[in-house]
């Protein structure tokens, strides 16, 4: 993925995190994105949804919890987006439903037997190799949401390259980025590795 779009994303939920009318702005980008994103999921109040890159202002992440009412952890690579991310988190009086862990998406130590949600931010990177673990070690029955660029954007963002993917249940959007959202859901067949 190129570093710009990084950083342009980094200076928007910067601003975001520390005014409420940016922020404001800012959510109804994502909202019908996660709005979609959840029906095609099916995402209730009994789910636990671990969402992988959350940056400055995750977003994703509180919109799931306040349409869903599904517990949601937020993991990001990025060391200074934590403490920023907690922050607007409490400032919102979601410290109990919403947490926000710094890890990088490829960690081994991750226990994925507790997320019945997993949600990959298109901006993860590298998205082939952080798919992969999550793929192998997500339990049976999981439901993965995988963010997919438009594509006139492919080049600009770590790509994954599964085939598979590409003949799963989506849902498209209408965001200047996000073009699709699809879903794999792992077979009860496969094991989990833990």
């Amino acid at each position: 993925m190129l570093q710009w779009i990084t950083d342009f994303t980094y200076k928007i939920e910067n601003q975001a995190a520390e005014a409420g009318l940016v922020y404001k702005f800012a959510c109804e980008y994502y909202r019908e994105v996660i709005r979609r994103e959840a029906i095609l999921a099916n995402i209730t109040a009994k789910d636990h949804i671990l969402c992988i890159g959350g940056g400055i202002c995750p977003f994703s992440a509180i919109l799931f919890h306040q349409m869903t009412g599904a517990k949601v952890t937020v993991v990001d690579n990025n060391k200074a987006c934590i403490p920023k991310a907690g922050s607007v988190i409490d400032k919102l009086g979601l410290n109990e439903n919403v947490r926000v862990v710094h890890q990088d998406g490829t960690c081994e130590k991750t226990c994925f037997a507790q997320y019945s949600v997993i949600h990959l931010a298109l901006q993860v990177s590298p998205m082939e190799q952080v798919f992969s673990v999550v793929e192998k070690k997500m339990m049976p029955g999981a439901r993965l949401l995988v963010r997919r660029p438009k594509k006139q954007l492919d080049n600009i963002y770590s790509e994954v390259c599964d085939a598979s993917l590409d003949c799963r249940p989506y849902t498209t959007h209408k965001s200047r980025n996000i073009g699709s959202t699809v879903l794999y859901i792992k077979s009860d067949e496969a094991e989990a590795v833990s």
